[in-house]
């Protein structure tokens, strides 16, 4: 916007390739679609639920808060989904109308550089052509590393979890990965009902403080979250159990000092 603003001929091109569970969405990058915004939206709900939790200790008894017609642990998930994904469609449309009113032109298409002032552009439908620029500006974001393991595929990520509306009620969630978005996922997902183990290979919070880390360990352990260190899955299978609202899978482990 700025370089249209200063009288450059200017163009955004926005491609999402699916996820391995087919998960795609609008302009605006990983922080307004599977980043930043609808993670503070959930760990804002989370909040809430902690809030009636400790309700009683202000005043709140349980007649009370059931008269603002809000059960304390019976969280509805499927209704969050709906609300963060309209809550994205709406920034969505906001920054494509943006975008136009600063004479900028949107593409909904993946580019990819032909020599150094020609980008071959394709659509969602294959269709071919090409853009030329004097400048270009790549900023291009990153994804979430699939598990390369048998059964990989079976995972959610962060780019499927925020717009994911099947997760089991009474369902047991395991995070694989000790890195601040694995935390901020267990955190918020244990802070609304879900019974959630963190799995990770070494320590937690790499490149962070890591008396920080242990605190935050700690107090996730006492919220309830719990956490296996060490270890590496090896894979992941559907199980025969039946589960009420989705399915149940089995995840095989190894000592990640001993498995290579």
């Amino acid at each position: 916007k700025e370089a249209a603003r200063l009288g450059a001929k200017t163009a955004v091109l926005d491609f999402v390739k699916p996820s391995s569970l087919g998960s795609t969405w609008g302009l605006g990058g990983t922080c307004v679609n599977v980043g930043c915004i609808p993670k503070k939206i959930m760990h804002h709900a989370a909040l809430v639920g902690g809030v009636l939790q400790g309700a009683k200790q202000y005043g709140w008894n349980d007649a009370a808060v059931q008269k603002l017609g809000v059960q304390v642990r019976d969280h509805d998930w499927p209704m969050l989904v709906d609300a963060v994904q309209g809550h994205i469609r709406m920034l969505n449309f906001k920054y494509r109308v943006d975008l136009r009113k600063h004479g900028v032109k949107y593409v909904n298409a993946l580019g990819r550089f032909r020599d150094a002032t020609t980008l071959e552009v394709v659509d969602g439908k294959g269709a071919r052509s090409c853009m030329t620029a004097d400048q270009f500006i790549v900023a291009v974001g990153g994804r979430p590393k699939p598990l390369d393991i048998p059964g990989g595929d079976f995972a959610l990520t962060s780019d499927d979890l925020f717009s994911h509306s099947a997760l089991p009620k009474h369902g047991r969630i395991l995070v694989v990965g000790g890195s601040y978005v694995a935390l901020e996922c267990a955190g918020l997902l244990t802070g609304l009902g879900f019974d959630v183990t963190v799995m990770y290979r070494s320590i937690l919070l790499r490149g962070f403080d890591q008396q920080v880390a242990d605190l935050i360990r700690e107090d996730m352990q006492s919220r309830g979250t719990r956490f296996i260190g060490e270890v590496v899955p090896c894979s992941i299978a559907e199980s025969d159990d039946a589960l009420e609202g989705g399915k149940k899978f089995k995840v095989r482990w190894a000592n990640a000092k001993t498995s290579g």
